[in-house]
């Protein structure tokens, strides 16, 4: 053991000798290729680093690729165990010797801090041995590996934790994704130690015990839940905060401007609160604030998830402010076996989530153990091969702003979860449901500002004050029965043009009325089998003659059994289409997917970004673009070829350079549609299974 007096010795000759470096450090964050943001980086298990021949063996597999690579960050651990300080001083003191001979070879040397609350209980045998408080659940359950984020002890601890590995002088410092409050096996949401419990009575001004507050989340009136859960949501947010505030005083204290990041995931329970937590990781000096968003995608077994795991990426790095531009998603294959998951599908999931918002991507995809590299020597190449189609979606895309139907959501979107039920068992959140446009060619957007209309799913709508949903209303909205039934709970069911429902639990299709929306498809059937999938469709009561019915419902013996769909334009100048038949499912037909497309573009008032006017599983990312050029990405989410991809995109070009991972720059012309006022088809030629390709305007 190290006693204090060699501890401060330590702390002082780290610092002494990184002095230097800082300064340099600094400069590295700004000049980062291209345009100050690092496009690649790689995660490095503690293993690779801790002997000289191993981490010579790692420093020669990347000298390979020279350039391929900007920057290696360092896992502090190998498990996400709290190590007792006298061994993080030890493992500063290593990576201390280490980080010149990475930037000798033109990348930076960052740090990943393993844990600071913890992740879940492992390795305990070899980790940190206290008696400080865990994390609590509401039953009273803890988790042994991870501890309350509150308690001063933690905090103390973490303070001298980050406190030590600034002085050892790397580039950054990531902060791990396990600073958050939910997930910390064996437990889930936490915490409600007597602290926390106390913090939080005294936010409200109402005294609580665990079980009371418990309790209190479900009790009372809608508005009384909503309220209580609304204060805890902001608790948890100051909570995290507070934590975030002590590291990086304590990091900038021997660090000034040294950049600190930090790895999310949705975080609906912890109040995503990430404008303020980026304010706080700042500090008062304004250093560089980096943010790793990420999510679970880790084989191909289900490839679309490649596509869910973009979607819940571009919603975090909505919710950052602009300031923030390293933004490298997590590209992690945990745990590492290659067979799991294929070289095309991890380059192609960097680009996605680039095409979603991120300006990077850090692979996790490396091996845990001081085991030789030469195995994962493809997946390397494939990925510095990738790297000039990653670098043209930075510069095309930067931090720009995603363009298209909002699912909507805000930082309070977990207080509406289960609304009349108990809120912390198996709480759903019916917005990603609305996320199944995406796959049929209409693109989405994360924030409000990028909506060109709003879809509005179940308990969603109790998200939101009044006002926001009077600004919904005055806009396009596409929603589902369910939030319409919430709607008329708040007594605002005027807006939707539907003054009732019925209910219809079997033997059900969807029948296509002779309207405009419906085109060609006049009688066209959708039959989603209500005996094998079971959902309750609902008829919808009309509220004046205004309202006009897009379909209806039949059943097996052609009997109409009401309508089931309809749109409205109302009192606000808002247009509305209420679905009663199974909304956000099955959609995948020629005939509803080009209805939804048809219907998304109306409600847009024919300003929807672009669309897929062929028939194909195709997903679209429309964005402002990084130098006012508006781009749109496309990817085929298909095992099959697509010819000629027909895109209708509003735009005043007629140009566009399109550009993918194997295929060089080249111009495209588009074809204005005297039918589509301000819309130009433009036509890809080939888009391979399981492949992206960008189209910039282009002007002449």
């Amino acid at each position: 053991m190290i006693g204090e007096l060699d501890r401060r010795e330590f702390m002082k000759g780290v610092i002494v000798q990184t002095g230097a470096l800082a300064a340099l450090s600094l400069r590295g964050e700004a000049q980062s290729k291209p345009g100050g943001i690092p496009p690649v980086a790689f995660r490095i298990a503690s293993p690779h680093w801790m002997t000289d021949e191993r981490f010579q063996a790692l420093l020669d597999f990347f000298a390979r690729r020279p350039g391929a690579v900007d920057e290696l960050v360092f896992f502090t651990s190998s498990t996400t165990a709290h190590l007792p300080l006298d061994e993080i001083e030890r493992r500063a003191a290593r990576l201390q010797a280490i980080f010149p001979r990475v930037r000798e070879q033109g990348m930076q040397a960052g740090l990943n801090v393993a844990a600071t609350i913890g992740q879940i209980e492992e390795d305990l045998g070899h980790s940190l041995k206290t008696s400080w408080q865990r994390v609590m659940d509401p039953s009273g359950k803890v988790s042994l590996g991870s501890y309350c984020p509150s308690h001063p002890e933690l905090i103390e601890y973490i303070r001298k934790v980050y406190a030590t590995l600034a002085a050892a002088g790397p580039d950054f410092i990531w902060i791990d994704d396990d600073v958050r409050l939910i997930a910390h096996a064996p437990v889930d949401y936490t915490c409600f130690c007597d602290l926390c419990v106390r913090q939080f009575s005294e936010q409200v001004g109402t005294r609580f015990t665990r079980e009371t507050l418990v309790a209190a989340f479900d009790a009372g009136s809608l508005e009384e839940r909503l309220h209580l859960r609304r204060e805890w949501l902001e608790h948890n947010r100051r909570v995290i905060d507070n934590l975030l505030k002590n590291l990086e005083e304590a990091t900038h204290k021997v660090r000034p401007g040294l950049p600190l990041g930090l790895m999310t995931g949705d975080r609906f329970y912890e109040g995503y609160g990430f404008d303020r937590w980026a304010k706080t990781l700042a500090g008062p000096g304004q250093a560089p604030v980096r943010w790793r968003p990420g999510g679970g995608f880790y084989s191909d077994e289900r490839p679309l998830e490649l596509v869910g795991k973009a979607n819940d990426i571009g919603r975090q790095v909505s919710a950052l402010p602009p300031q923030v531009q390293t933004i490298q998603s997590e590209v992690e294959n945990f745990p590492y076996q290659l067979l799991r998951k294929s070289k095309q599908t991890t380059v192609l999931e960097a680009a996605a989530e680039m095409a979603a918002g991120t300006t990077g991507a850090t692979f996790n995809v490396l091996g845990m153990y001081a085991e030789p590299l030469e195995e994962y020597i493809p997946m390397f190449d494939q990925i510095a091969e990738s790297r000039p189609f990653y670098e043209a979606l930075q510069s095309a895309l930067g931090r720009s702003m995603a363009r298209g139907i909002w699912p909507a959501w805000n930082h309070d979107i977990f207080s509406a979860a289960n609304p009349d039920g108990s809120w912390l068992s198996n709480p759903k959140l019916p917005f990603f449901k609305a996320y199944v446009l995406g796959e049929i060619g209409i693109p989405l957007c994360y924030h409000p500002g990028g909506c060109t209309a709003t879809a509005l799913a179940g308990s969603t709508v109790f998200a939101f004050r009044q006002e926001q949903l009077r600004e919904m209303f005055s806009g396009g909205v596409l929603m589902d029965a369910e939030a319409w039934s919430a709607m008329k709970r708040l007594g605002l069911e005027t807006w939707t043009g539907v003054s009732g429902l019925g209910d219809v639990d079997r033997d059900a299709t969807e029948v296509f009325a002779k309207h405009p929306l419906n085109g060609r498809f006049e009688g066209w059937s959708r039959d989603c089998r209500q005996s094998f999938w079971h959902e309750r469709a609902h008829n919808l009561e009309f509220q004046d003659g205004r309202v006009e019915t897009v379909a209806k419902m039949a059943d097996y013996a052609g009997h109409d059994l009401g309508p089931c769909m309809t749109a409205y334009t109302n009192e606000l100048g808002g247009r509305v289409v209420v679905l009663g038949y199974f909304p956000w499912s099955q959609i995948h037909g020629l005939a509803k997917s080009s209805q939804m497309k048809a219907v998304c573009a109306w409600l847009s008032g024919g300003h929807l970004p672009a669309f897929a006017e062929s028939f194909e599983k195709v997903v679209l990312w429309c964005r402002d673009g990084a130098k006012g050029k508006k781009a749109v990405v496309a990817l085929n989410a298909s095992f099959d070829p697509v010819q000629n991809l027909a895109l209708q995109i509003f735009t005043k070009e007629t140009h566009f350079a399109c550009a993918g991972p194997k295929a060089g720059r080249r111009r495209i012309a588009g074809e204005r549609l005297a039918t589509s006022p301000g819309h130009v088809r433009v036509v890809i030629e080939h888009l391979a299974p399981w492949s992206m390709q960008l189209l910039l305007e282009d002007p002449a």
